[in-house]
């Protein structure tokens, strides 16, 4: 009988899960190894239905740390500004397809902005086409650079950038000047690095 794909992938995952167990066991010390450990459990036990779930699990809390670990790109409050906290979540980003997100909202006297950062989503993918193509980039707003990047300022106002697997959005209330004072702020080469 031919396994469903999803559970080919979840049975891999039990697999470099024993290899790296094997390798480093006081790494698997919290509740992402837990998860793994139960899984392999079950999996040994042929119990396939538990295997997957305890995987899911697993994935989440990956997908949790890994939106925690986007939150450090967003940059502190810069000088007459206040922010808010920083802000992640790795199950909004379904609405985007999938993914991880981080946000944090500033304030400058009665604007805002928020800065949001999404990697590992499909959108990504397919806006790729998109910001490597100037004249249709065009079509959305302003095109310019920033930091050897290409960025968009939309006719909605927002700001957005693409950088490899993660794309930056800006929106608010504050205007260009301030947005891009915050896009200033970001450091889009450690962002473009992003592998979480």
């Amino acid at each position: 009988m031919t396994l469903p794909r999803f559970t080919r992938a979840s049975l891999m995952a039990v697999l470099v899960a024993l290899a790296l167990g094997a390798a480093a066991p006081a790494a698997f010390a919290d509740d992402i190894g837990d998860a793994i450990e139960e899984a392999r459990r079950a999996y040994r036990a042929n119990d396939l239905a538990a295997a997957k779930a305890a995987l899911d699990v697993a994935s989440q809390l990956i997908a949790q740390r890994s939106a925690t670990g986007l939150s450090r790109f967003l940059p502190a409050a810069p000088a007459g500004w206040t922010a808010g906290e920083a802000e992640t979540d790795a199950s909004a980003a379904a609405m985007f397809g999938g993914g991880l997100i981080a946000k944090r909202r500033y304030s400058i006297g009665s604007r805002e902005a928020t800065v949001q950062v999404l990697a590992n989503s499909p959108l990504i993918a397919q806006m790729a086409p998109l910001f490597s193509n100037a004249q249709l980039l065009g079509t959305m707003g302003r095109v310019f650079r920033v930091k050897g990047k290409t960025a968009v300022l939309a006719r909605d106002g927002n700001i957005q950038v693409l950088l490899g697997r993660t794309l930056v959005t800006i929106e608010g209330s504050a205007n260009e000047q301030e947005k891009r004072a915050l896009l200033d702020a970001l450091d889009l080469v450690a962002i473009e690095g992003f592998n979480g």
